[in-house]
């Protein structure tokens, strides 16, 4: 019983210490006869469809191409959520509804992603 409690009292911590903001980051390249143009294009329109959902506040992203080491055709998506509960709305969004499928075809259409991970902020130097 005792390490049972022990157990759960670990795990209370563990989740108030990944409490924090959620990022993810995917290195991609653009699709051939795609540019940098597409990809704010693209934005506008997630954009505006984040607001139609209304989670414009449960997720912020960054695009931009990798300058060092420079690499060719490159996109860099960086986004950012306020909190777990937060990101997990993203997730329901993009996997559960017309609109979040409508946005992988878009986004799939412009650029091919590489590599990925996801983090939680536990730390800053603000």
């Amino acid at each position: 019983m005792k390490k049972s409690i022990i157990t759960l009292l670990l795990g209370l911590c563990s989740s108030v210490t990944w409490a924090g903001p959620v990022a993810e980051i995917y290195t991609c390249e653009l699709n051939e006869g795609k540019t940098l143009a597409d990809v704010n294009n693209m934005m506008s329109d997630f954009s505006q469809m984040l607001k139609k959902a209304g989670l414009q506040d449960a997720y912020t992203v960054y695009v931009g191409f990798q300058q060092l080491p420079i690499r060719h055709n490159s996109v860099n998506w960086i986004g950012i959520a306020p909190s777990g509960e937060a990101f997990g709305k993203i997730t329901d969004w993009f996997n559960g509804s017309e609109d979040g499928a409508a946005f992988g075809a878009l986004y799939t259409s412009i650029y091919t992603c590489d590599h990925s991970f996801l983090t939680h902020i536990t730390a800053t130097s603000n």
